[in-house]
């Protein structure tokens, strides 16, 4: 029997859904287009401010004009009126989820800007990132995908690209740029999110032989299991072979280590030059590739932590500071830098969600590590409260 809805949201922005439970969530989710639309709308901290701060303003001195909109709900069919019911309950839990993250005070918060193309004058003008890439080919043809187009396949994507006498190996390139995310399935089922700032290089169709991806950035990889086709992934230096399981990379140019975590299933890898042995992670692992030093750590983490970008939150456990700014900035697009670089060494541990606008994930921060968020020359600067 399906659970309530209300409650499945509640544990999806907690991060404590059972395999179960996620099934069931993301059956709802298939049911229609405008439930994947409302759980997005519902994770946008800024929109309940918005829609807190509108309630709060209603004449209460004109009550047949409230009753009449009532009525009118009341008409409306049984669906919407189901959905209306879900808002009014996910929304109250919500509220309890932002009490638990940072003891945000939701009278304070300031509505969620509208989108404009002038100049960021405030911390208020950053806005969360969304659904977005660019995909293009070797000859310079490349085509804009949107939300709606995560659905596609690879092979449709290739079709808008290339010419039928191109050949299936030809390599294509999806980009997701900075403040975007964006999932694509390739020609043999295997279903890849990226995220902010990534690329992943693939082919049009893979060989007989084998499948091969490179990726720069990170990527959440969820590989369909062909003993005859065995799977790689190129990133920085190294290149895993995939067993048929899910696994995170994270391999951004500009961070000297690369993360590849396993969640479930069996993946092994070895330098991409071809020197040293070949190394085997178990689930619940992560690997540590230093490119300078050339050597590998491995050490146990949470998976959840790892991959809690994919399933709508950044969650942080004994993190610095630099390392969460680094990640945030590539989600919301804005450049920073430290008033000293001391308060980089920051620890902290929590979560924020990532559909969350800007100045309540930073009130998160703000509230919980005495330091303070301000804007100069359109850079925000991160500086220490002294006493």
């Amino acid at each position: 029997m399906r659970n309530d809805i209300s409650e499945l949201i509640y544990r999806s922005i907690l991060g404590t859904l059972s395999e179960e439970e996620r099934g069931e969530l993301d059956s709802w989710l298939a049911e229609d287009e405008a439930n994947e639309e409302f759980l997005k709308e519902i994770r946008d901290i800024g929109s309940l401010m918005e829609d807190r701060e509108r309630r709060r303003m209603i004449d209460t001195r004109r009550p047949a004009a409230d009753m009449r909109r009532r009525l009118s709900e009341l008409r409306a069919p049984a669906r919407r009126r189901r959905r209306f019911a879900a808002v009014a309950a996910v929304a109250a839990v919500i509220t309890g989820v932002m009490i638990h993250l940072g003891g945000i005070d939701l009278s304070t918060g300031s509505p969620a800007p509208a989108a404009t193309s002038e100049p960021m004058l405030s911390i208020n003008d950053i806005r969360h990132g969304s659904t977005g890439a660019t995909v293009s080919n070797g000859n310079g043809v490349s085509v804009l995908l949107e939300e709606s187009d995560t659905c596609m396949t690879a092979i449709q994507h290739a079709t808008e690209l290339l010419a039928p006498s191109e050949k299936a190996a030809e390599q294509l390139c999806l980009d997701v740029g900075r403040g975007k995310e964006f999932k694509i399935v390739l020609e043999d089922s295997t279903e890849v999110w990226l995220n902010s700032e990534s690329q992943l290089h693939y082919p049009k169709a893979f060989g007989q032989d084998e499948r091969r991806v490179a990726i720069v950035g990170e990527a959440y990889f969820k590989v369909r299991k062909d003993a005859d086709r065995p799977f790689y992934v190129e990133s920085n230096g190294q290149v895993v072979r995939v067993y048929g399981t899910t696994f995170n990379i994270k391999a951004y140019p500009d961070e000297n280590i690369t993360y590849t975590t396993l969640e479930n299933g069996s993946i092994s890898l070895r330098q991409l030059d071809g020197d040293g042995g070949e190394l085997y992670l178990s689930p619940g692992h992560q690997a540590l590739f230093d490119r300078e030093e050339q050597r590998v750590n491995m050490k146990i983490v949470k998976t959840e932590v790892i991959t809690g970008w994919r399933h709508g939150r950044f969650v942080f456990e004994e993190q610095p500071l630099s390392n969460i700014m680094r990640d945030l900035s590539r989600w919301y697009d804005f450049e920073y830098e430290f008033a000293d670089p001391n308060v980089g060494d920051i620890v902290f541990l929590g979560s924020i969600p990532r559909y969350a606008d800007f100045k309540t994930a930073i009130s998160i921060l703000e509230k919980s590590g005495g330091i303070r968020f301000s804007l100069t020359d359109g850079r925000i600067v991160i500086s220490k409260i002294t006493s």
